[in-house]
């Protein structure tokens, strides 16, 4: 669970690295999450093993082999890694309230959480600011829909 990893995390980011207040703090360390891990292992081991032969027959290298025959037959998985990775980003209400103190460089659902006091709820901020943040999230869907399915097919059982 990721409460697991909370607090060492933002030790490491904003002791070690000194990156509280941030944009570097926001954006880096959800890229590096076991879920990449586990999409890209399961992506690399599902191919061919006769394809990596050949490349090695031919002479290739395998830094190039890697670049030049397994990337481009993980593009799909790396989009649908990217679009997941993108919308838990987005909707990541924890991180950044514990990363960023600062009131002028909130992310959009810390800034949602704001409408929120101790005695009033500004019930209509928060539901025009929940229609706000779901329209660019379901413009990258649809943008990237084509790329998602087939990565997340991929990845399927034969």
């Amino acid at each position: 669970p990721y409460a697991v990893v909370l607090i060492p995390q933002f030790i490491m980011v904003a002791r070690d690295f000194k990156l509280a207040n941030t944009w570097v703090a926001l954006i880096v360390p959800p890229l590096f999450n076991s879920l990449g891990v586990l999409f890209m292992r399961q992506s690399f081991s599902m191919m061919p093993d006769d394809l990596f032969d050949a490349a090695r027959v031919e002479g290739v290298k395998e830094w190039r082999i890697f670049l030049f025959v397994a990337l481009p037959l993980a593009r799909p998985m790396l989009a649908a890694l990217a679009i997941i990775l993108f919308l838990a980003s987005w909707n990541n209400y924890l991180w950044p309230l514990l990363i960023n103190s600062q009131p002028g460089s909130m992310t959009a659902p810390v800034a949602l959480g704001t409408l929120i006091g101790l005695t009033k709820v500004s019930w209509g901020g928060i539901m025009a600011g929940a229609v706000m943040l779901t329209v660019p999230m379901l413009v990258v869907f649809v943008l990237l829909q084509r790329h998602f399915i087939a990565g997340i097919a991929a990845g399927a059982v034969k």
